[in-house]
This record gives structure tokens, C-alpha cells and sequence, in this order.
């Protein structure tokens, strides 16, 4: 897997062994941040469930400001400290925060983000992505810390999951787009 524009460009990245991780596929990641476009550069990113780090650190290769990945998976954390040099060596320079902690456990780690993301992207465990996601966008901490925040939500690829993702009471403007061969809910977090 490889990084796909930006300073990083080209650099290969490890992947954490086994079926505890799913990369987002390079075309779907490419897509995805092509129709984000010219709005990264800049701007504070959330990467949630981070696996391998490859989309926090696209979007570090590609400009953003800065950058927190969270993960709780020892043997992924490891992984993606070896990417964050990687891409370091390439030139990126923008301060990259690897945050050990479960996501859901927001009490420890929600106000280290400073200042607030302007996006957050999720790709969860497929099985478990949406209780994740119920429990995520009912989390007053976390909707009250990142409100107005993008978020970006990699949907499982079974059938009828998306029904599983469209009501939440704290995200808005809730709409499913198709990325390279994969749906992602995209929304903008508001007050639960």
C-alpha cells in the first residue's frame, strides 16, 4: 500500500498482519481525497481506528496541519509509528500525534486534539463499525468537542449496512457517496 500524492508520495506503507486490519483500498482512498480536494491543505485531522495510519498520513503527505490518529491495538500502534517515520523521511513535516486508547473511551483522549479536526475519518472493524458508530455520534464529549467537524465514515461492504448509518442525532447533512468501489457516510458533526 502506498501513499498516493503529496510529499509522501510514493512511499510504501506496512500494514499490521491478520484480518484485524482492513486498509481503505488505494483507489477508494484516492478518490476520496481527490473529491475532498484543495480544502486538506491546512487543515487538523482525526483519524479514528487507525489501523496502518494510511489516511491520516495521505492526508499529512497532502498538507494538513496536523494530525491524530487514534488506535488501541498495540501491534497496529507499532505499525504506524514505522509509517510516521517513513513519511517523516519524505519531508513531511506537520506534527503527527499516534494516540494509544480505544476510541470509544473519549474521556482519555478527546481533549488532547488541539485545536479541534476539521475532518475525522473512521474505518472501523466492519463487524463492529455500526454500534460503533451509534456510540460514537451519541457521545456528548465527543460531538460537543468536534462539532462542525467533517466527518468521513467507511461503511461496510455488506448488504444493507447503510441503513445501519443514517440516523444519528449527532451528525447532519448525512449522505452516502461511493469512492472508488466503497460508501462512505460523510456528515458534519453537531451537538448530540
Amino acid at each position: 500500500m502506498q501513499i498516493i500524492a503529496g510529499k509522501a508520495r510514493s512511499i510504501e506503507l506496512n500494514v499490521p498482519p491478520g484480518m484485524g486490519v482492513r486498509p481503505t483500498a488505494g483507489r477508494s482512498r484516492k478518490a476520496l481525497f481527490d473529491s475532498i480536494g484543495g480544502a486538506l491543505p491546512g487543515c487538523c485531522v482525526l483519524d479514528l481506528f487507525a489501523g496502518s495510519g494510511a489516511l491520516a498520513l495521505e492526508a499529512a503527505s497532502r498538507g494538513a496541519a496536523a494530525l491524530w490518529l487514534v488506535e488501541s491495538n498495540p501491534r497496529h500502534a507499532a505499525v504506524i509509528e514505522e509509517n510516521i517515520r517513513k513519511v517523516r523521511r519524505a519531508g513531511v513535516e506537520a506534527p503527527i500525534e499516534l494516540l494509544r486508547a480505544s476510541v470509544l473511551d473519549t474521556a482519555v483522549w478527546v481533549r488532547r486534539i488541539v485545536p479541534a479536526p476539521d475532518f475525522i475519518f473512521a474505518d472501523p472493524p466492519y463487524a463492529e463499525s455500526a454500534e460503533f458508530f451509534r456510540q460514537l455520534t451519541a457521545d456528548a464529549r465527543f460531538t460537543e468537542a468536534f462539532a462542525g467537524a467533517r466527518l468521513i465514515w467507511e461503511i461496510p461492504d455488506t448488504p444493507g449496512a447503510v441503513g445501519n448509518f443514517l440516523s444519528s442525532s449527532g451528525v447532519t447533512s448525512l449522505q452516502v457517496r461511493r469512492f472508488g468501489g466503497s460508501d462512505f457516510l460523510l456528515g458534519e458533526l453537531c451537538h448530540a
